[in-house]
């Protein structure tokens, strides 16, 4: 869908439209193109996008979004939308490219093997070679433990479960594992500048096809309203700790002129925990009487 043309009233941006024709909710051909091409000229956060496509891109926007909407649309709201379709098309534009990581300014390694490898006019095996290569020099040069480490991850796929096939504790397991990592990754970068350590654990189970998690989330909720609410809701968050007395003795002997650090001391908790218990016990006690 393109905007209409037409004689240039607004400058280089877009044409002005032939026929100035009713669009919906009051709005014409001519005002949608002032909206869109102000939008275009305000807006300061995708630098790099020529003015004419910012003003396409939100012509469109505002324009579908007048013929969807079923009440009158405001000016300002018009233009905000122009402003999301910018950025979104912006970003778009930079993926498409290769860029579109935090430095927009460095292509992104998966766009450079993807499109190093498609042009190439035949496929190499080189570097699937070199990869391999490596990794098997580097693995030898590992300590027993650091192989023990990630090849444990690798087998159990969660850190909890690692540990406690090498009869470790979490911290040390934790421990081991990022002594691991780090000398992989020196060893892997060898007489190059390396790159930022980057990515996260992910368990398999958190590779579900999306349809499947939400399909299982639908069927827990249909139970759950089978079922109906039965006793008290589970408590969100840390258990509350028992301290061996309750909370209005705690107040008693605060306002019996004990010191809330002197009651922390002597309770084993610190002096949050008594301000916390003696405010409660301040409310309780006011709502009773």
């Amino acid at each position: 869908m393109k905007p209409p043309t037409g004689s240039n009233e607004f400058g280089p941006v877009l044409p002005r439209p032939a026929v100035d024709e009713h669009v919906a909710h009051g709005y014409t051909t001519v005002q949608i193109v002032r909206l869109a091409v102000w939008a275009a000229r305000e807006c300061n956060w995708v630098n790099g996008m020529e003015m004419t496509h910012r003003a396409e891109t939100a012509w469109e926007a505002i324009t579908e979004h007048l013929h969807l909407t079923h009440e009158r649309p405001e000016e300002t709201e018009l233009i905000s939308i122009g402003w999301k379709a910018m950025k979104a098309q912006h970003y778009q534009d930079l993926r498409a490219h290769g860029y579109g990581g935090q430095d927009q300014s460095v292509l992104s390694r998966a766009f450079v093997r993807y499109w190093t490898s498609a042009s190439a006019p035949t496929h190499g095996h080189e570097d699937l070679i070199v990869d391999r290569l490596a990794f098997a020099q580097i693995w030898r040069t590992l300590t027993e433990p650091q192989r023990d480490a990630l090849r444990a991850l690798a087998e159990y796929g969660d850190r909890a479960s690692a540990a406690r096939s090498l009869n470790l504790s979490d911290n040390a397991y934790c421990s081991a594992l990022a002594r691991a990592r780090r000398n992989f990754f020196a060893l892997w970068h060898e007489h190059e500048q390396p790159s930022r350590l980057w990515g996260a654990d992910r368990p398999g189970a958190r590779h579900q096809n999306p349809m499947y998690l939400l399909r299982q989330r639908r069927r827990k909720a249909e139970q759950r309203a089978r079922r109906g609410q039965s006793g008290p809701r589970a408590r969100i968050g840390r258990p509350r700790r028992n301290l061996g007395v309750s909370d209005a003795e705690i107040l008693a002997r605060h306002e019996a002129g004990e010191s809330m650090n002197a009651l922390a001391r002597a309770l084993g908790t610190c002096r949050d925990v008594i301000q916390h218990r003696i405010d409660t016990a301040r409310s309780e006690r006011a709502d009773a009487g």
